[in-house]
């Protein structure tokens, strides 16, 4: 046991262990377990868009849920942040996705060190441990997603809170306020955090109020972008989140999703780590280590990314579908894309704006051509209207994409 205890003091091992495994877990199923959908599919759309275009936005992604016609946008930060790895990936999502799962294991080394400058040791290795394996956090660090974004930006934080104690600089303060700012408009339930921050800073440490004036314009600077929206647009957004707490049944019956826990969960940790600190030792690190590490396989492999795509439907079938449409750009060119479980078919419209196909993408009333991918002839009873007004029409062709689905052309009448 002493030569174990010796190795885990090794910081370079490990540092460069838990990297490691952090990458190798993932990349183990990593084709298996690959997530490109919904919201993913959207924002990496309107990244490209921007990239594109050149165009900058203050606004973000919104959230799924509508009330009265209104909706709760995020911070614009979340798109640059996904064309910075679209463009790693050479706007592969496949690649694109790994950069940023590779990124987020590089990130157990700030979190490694903020946790032994703010606890200790056994603390840091205990938490890059369940950085790495712990099963929610698995499944967090492997999608290009706005929410995990902000949980892969966490172990940064926590660097500066460390640097902070041991330093007590105002410019390592002001970075712990600005990084609260730019998490928040990564996803709006960081807030409790935040104000976790602020009791821990202000109540419990009774901070002087020269500290409370950086944290104020730290957090400021950090949501700009909001703010200029908001002074632009009458305060849209303040105004959207007071219908939602006006409608609070409403919200409530969609409010919770298990992403939503990702920062609390992760100081919720931190806060445990420190309270149990002296009773930390290499017996329980090693315990921990092996039980994750045995759950973190089958997780992998049976768990991650399995509830999000529809049932007999893959990422290899949309690539598929984007290599059939393309081959027939020449003949077929004034058409547009319907999908059985996204009816406006919107990876295949990703892969073709890649590739700076003119369409009017948006448009399912005047085009002449439908691609319809189905499970058979009876999708001209789908509700959906991108499909259910392209009538009188005439399938002119038939694909088989998997045992289950099929692409149609139909030509409109």
């Amino acid at each position: 046991m002493k030569h174990i205890q010796k190795i885990i003091t090794s910081e370079l091992f490990v540092l460069l262990f838990f990297v490691f495994l952090f990458i190798a877990i993932r990349s183990l199923y990593y084709k298996n377990v690959f997530v490109f959908i919904y919201d993913q599919v959207s924002s990496s759309t309107k990244a490209l868009e921007l990239w594109k275009t050149k165009s900058i936005t203050f606004i973000g992604p919104p959230m799924s849920l509508t009330v009265e016609n209104r909706q709760i946008f995020f911070g614009g930060i979340s798109y640059y942040i996904q064309l910075l790895f679209l463009l790693i990936g050479r706007f592969d999502p496949f690649w694109s996705t790994y950069a940023f799962m590779v990124f987020a294991g590089i990130m157990s080394i700030p979190l490694y060190y903020g946790m032994k400058k703010l606890v200790n040791k056994n603390a840091a290795v205990i938490m890059v441990t369940l950085y790495a394996l712990l099963p929610f956090f698995i499944e967090s660090t492997f999608t290009l997603w706005n929410p995990y974004f902000m949980f892969s930006l966490l172990p940064i934080l926590v660097f500066c809170m460390g640097l902070f104690k041991t330093k007590k600089s105002l410019l390592s303060f002001m970075a712990i306020s600005l990084l609260n700012g730019i998490l928040f408009q990564l996803h709006y339930m960081y807030i409790f955090v935040w104000i976790g921050m602020v009791i821990y800073y202000f109540v419990m440490t009774k901070m002087s109020w020269k500290y409370c004036f950086i944290f104020l314009i730290g957090f400021a600077c950090g949501t700009l972008n909001l703010i200029v929206f908001e002074l632009r647009h009458n305060f849209y957004l303040l105004q959207t989140m007071w219908i939602f707490l006006t409608h609070a049944k409403k919200v409530s019956e969609h409010w919770f999703a298990d992403y939503y826990l990702l920062s609390e969960l992760f100081f919720a940790i931190i806060i445990v780590l420190a309270i149990f600190k002296k009773r930390l030792n290499v017996y329980f690190i090693t315990l921990l280590f092996t039980i994750l590490l045995i759950l973190s396989v089958p997780y992998v492999t049976i768990q991650a990314g399995a509830r999000n795509y529809p049932k007999d439907w893959y990422y290899k079938d949309e690539l598929t579908i984007y290599q059939i449409i393309k081959s027939n750009l020449n003949a077929i060119h004034d058409f547009n894309i319907f999908e059985f479980y996204v009816a406006t078919g919107t990876l295949p419209k990703y892969f073709l704006k890649k590739d700076n196909v003119q369409i009017n993408f948006d448009d399912y009333y005047h085009n002449k051509y439908l691609y319809v991918v189905y499970k058979n002839d009876q999708f001209m009873k789908d509700p959906a209207y991108e499909v259910a007004t392209f009538s009188p029409s005439k399938t002119i062709k038939v694909w088989k994409i998997n045992k289950v689905y099929n692409l149609y052309l139909l030509e409109r009448l």
